[in-house]
């Protein structure tokens, strides 16, 4: 069995003084800091998942610390093998953890297993679209922009983006960036939802900006979207 006295001393091993100050520069959290490098917990995360009874770890794990709180969304991530549903249950109850944008990002991004379940995945979490906690909207988000930006889910992504209650500043900052992706991988797409004005004057110009910085974004369309710009 995976004993939790065992992982905080594998984390505490891990921890790197320098990096857990840059870390409390980066991320504002309620959670305390230990510094481990993303490759360490990546490894200590692939290690896990190999344990048979990496499930006692899942229904017991302690979430004490920023890190132990990535480690396992990075352990659930690489369980393939597991029904959705339990996935589901598991994601779940780590989402209520979630109090910054970078457990959000980085754990939403790890999980493979929501790109062979699209429509499950999509219909599970969809409540989260009009949550009230700011990183639930921002994990359905952030859920959009890894796994459904593509040419079968584009048109539904950009209704269910202009849907997502804005006002919230790390939603209202992922919302621009899945509209800066949609302006550079399916411009006409997305195009008439900023012309519509459907988003807020800090949205909306923040995904014109996001997009301008690309370079698969001509010149001609940097300065059309330019002057689109809210005054």
């Amino acid at each position: 069995m995976i004993q939790n006295a065992a992982i905080d001393q594998r984390l505490q091993e891990l921890a790197e003084t320098d990096y857990k100050v840059f870390n409390e520069r980066l991320i504002p959290t309620n959670y305390e800091i230990r510094g481990i490098r993303m490759p360490a917990l990546k490894k200590l995360a692939k290690e896990l998942s190999k344990e048979p009874e990496i499930e006692s770890y899942l229904k017991n794990a302690e979430f004490t610390t920023y890190e132990h709180v990535l480690l396992y969304g990075l352990v659930l991530g690489n369980l393939s093998k597991l029904p959705m549903e339990t996935v589901f249950g598991y994601t779940d109850r780590l989402i209520l953890r979630f109090d910054n944008w970078a457990h959000v990002d980085t754990i939403t991004s790890s999980f493979k297993i929501f790109k062979k379940y699209p429509e499950e995945v999509l219909k599970h979490f969809l409540p989260l679209k009009a949550d009230n906690e700011e990183f639930s909207k921002r994990f359905f988000v952030i859920l959009l922009l890894c796994n459904y930006m593509d040419e079968e889910y584009i048109d539904s992504t950009l209704q269910h983006l202009s849907e997502v209650p804005q006002g919230q500043y790390y939603v209202d900052m992922a919302i621009a960036w899945t509209l800066s992706v949609g302006l550079v991988k399916f411009y006409d797409k997305t195009l008439p939802y900023l012309e519509q004005k459907n988003y807020s004057k800090f949205v909306h110009n923040k995904a014109i900006q996001k997009a301008c910085e690309s370079y698969r974004i001509t010149p001609d369309i940097k300065e059309l979207l330019k002057g689109m710009k809210i005054k």
